[in-house]
């Protein structure tokens, strides 16, 4: 299970890399477009011209803080990220299975033998490790944009605790993505209906706060329950709302060792 573990992360260290640094990046841009915008004084007038659009995706709705720790905060759900994380664990979770079965290497890999829930366990720990990465990559570039912006009046726990929800935003896909390619031998298969369920829940999300008759379906998409604006506003960890990401999470991971156990693998 280590060594499947480590052959899992060297392979994913390209696109994890890449995607690490493309947060870290993004979050120490976001930091600097605060100040470039004239700071607290200014965004006031600068999110009153948002679009109502552009308010649902950052679930900026009730109302923004205009402080550069809300500023920070609420640009964590602008849509770079929120397509970088995605586009990771989408890819992680295709290749997990599906794909090394489209290869035929995981008929090599079980023969050794290896029990396959050894195998899916060491591909989830590599996913849970990636989602890790890419948190702590996005906290740092924070940290380090404030450093060279000298902005002050941002706590890094707050936002420590924003990472914390991005975790569970980001494993609640993953759970999704483990299911589906648990259930399929190809890996552009996996890939295209996962990215079909984010896509559509995203948009799910998005309708809901702009049409009213939609309301209601809000909570069906995992975006729902993302508000890293919300934990700046409180100061504290949402917990209802990481408790529904987490449990998305681990109920399609565990469908996930059910399904992959019982199947049988051909390409």
């Amino acid at each position: 299970m280590v060594e499947l573990f480590r052959r899992t992360m060297i392979g994913q260290r390209i696109g994890l890399g890449a995607v690490s640094l493309g947060l870290f990046g993004i979050s120490v841009i976001i930091v600097y477009t605060f100040k470039a915008l004239g700071g607290a004084a200014v965004i006031a007038d600068f999110f009153e011209l948002l679009p109502e659009g552009m308010k649902a995706i950052l679930h900026a709705q009730g109302g923004f803080a205009t402080d550069a720790e809300g500023y920070l905060a609420a640009d964590y759900r602008i849509p770079p990220y929120l397509v970088a994380i995605s586009a990771f664990v989408i890819a992680s979770t295709s290749g997990a299975v599906a794909r090394e079965i489209e290869r035929g290497t995981v008929l090599m890999l079980l023969a050794a033998p290896v029990a396959r829930w050894r195998f899916l366990a060491a591909k989830v720990a590599a996913l849970v490790v990636g989602i890790a990465t890419l948190a702590v990559s996005a906290l740092a570039g924070t940290w380090v944009g404030l450093m060279l912006t000298g902005v002050e009046g941002v706590s890094m726990a707050t936002f420590a605790l924003i990472q914390v929800t991005t975790f569970a935003f980001a494993f609640s896909i993953g759970g999704i993505g483990m299911l589906v390619s648990s259930l399929t031998s190809d890996g552009g298969q996996a890939m295209g209906i996962t990215t079909a369920i984010v896509v559509v829940m995203f948009f799910v999300d998005f309708l809901s706060l702009l049409w009213e008759p939609a309301e209601l379906l809000g909570p069906l998409a995992v975006f729902h329950y993302y508000d890293p604006l919300s934990v700046s506003v409180a100061d504290a960890l949402p917990l209802a709302d990481v408790l529904v990401l987490m449990t998305v999470g681990i109920v399609g991971t565990a469908a996930a060792f059910v399904v992959f156990q019982r199947r049988d693998i051909t390409r």
